[in-house]
């Protein structure tokens, strides 16, 4: 699978970019989503926070920075998947493989407590431009499974995780217009709502380049009658100018369109039109516009 780093525009809308005036023996620094057990309103799921890692160090060393980095989530209804004091033990790199090992605590895990750590390590891992599988082990406990960018599914009667992808239209804070960006989502629910992938754009994973930097507030996402249309209900802080951010509102709209069934979108914001907020051609239902797409993610990268 081709792999996607994230655009130039999100990592400067994140502030994560080093000074210019580098003398080149700095870090490299680069932004990788990296994966935990999050609860929200929607459930449980796996959510990522954006972690800085230095590109520049060998792969091996670079995977045991991600495997550190999912010990401390920063959000507060994430929890680490690294439960019971497992602790990384070796990591193996063969080409594009990688065999990550961990302590003897990873055999006591239950099973879905090793099948939710293993789907979280292999979609951190996945991120590093170099891999392609992972397997995970433990000091006793063999996987025989090498596991890909391919959909992860688990199941063991008590918690069920289904992987989606959608296309989804973050706002190029730097270009303007959208771009385009593959997001993978990965939920207990059966079907992936229009609120759950709004929610998801919302809480950090797209940094600034989220729909009103993601500083919006959802309180519901709703259908309205039987047409396909869904109406978005946001608040945005008072005082928050949004002069010239039409492409925030069709940010919501070409993303929510992507899910099944959904035509158009209406999006509310304050109780109000947005045109009372000075948003211009952004009132009632609105299809996706995909004239406002200036370019896909790769071609940004």
């Amino acid at each position: 699978m081709k792999k996607r780093s994230f655009a130039a525009a999100v990592m400067a809308a994140v502030i994560f970019l080093t000074s210019c005036g580098g003398t080149g023996t700095e870090p490299e620094e680069t932004v990788s989503p990296v994966y935990f057990l999050t609860t929200g309103e929607t459930g449980r799921s796996l959510g990522y926070e954006l972690v800085t890692f230095d590109g520049q160090k060998e792969l091996s060393r670079r995977i045991a920075d991600v495997i550190e980095a999912m010990k401390n989530p920063i959000n507060e209804n994430d929890t680490s998947l690294l439960i019971n004091g497992v602790e990384l033990d070796d990591v193996q790199v063969f080409g594009s493989t990688v065999v990550v090992r961990f302590s003897e605590e990873y055999d006591g895990m239950t099973a879905i407590e090793r099948s939710l750590l293993d789907a979280g390590v292999t979609l951190s891992l996945l991120e590093i431009e170099e891999i392609s599988y992972i397997r995970v082990t433990g000091a006793e406990f063999r996987s025989v499974f090498f596991r890909g960018a391919s959909s992860i599914l688990l199941d063991d009667g008590d918690l069920r995780l289904s992987t989606f992808e959608i296309e989804v239209y973050p706002v190029d804070r730097v270009g303007g217009g959208l771009f385009s960006h593959r997001m993978r989502i990965v939920t207990e629910k059966e079907e992936l709502t229009p609120f759950m992938l709004l929610e998801e754009m919302q809480r950090g994973s797209l940094g600034a380049a989220a729909p009103f930097e993601g500083r919006m507030d959802i309180r519901n996402v709703t259908a309205v009658g039987d047409g396909g249309n869904i109406r978005a209900d946001i608040y945005l802080p008072a005082d928050m100018d949004l002069t010239g951010r039409e492409n925030d509102v069709y940010s919501i709209v070409n993303s929510l369109s992507s899910c099944r069934g959904v035509s158009t979108v209406t999006v509310v914001i304050n109780g109000h039109e947005p045109s009372e907020r000075g948003l211009v051609g952004c009132d009632g239902a609105l299809e996706p516009d995909m004239t406002r797409v200036s370019a896909s993610e790769e071609q940004m990268s």
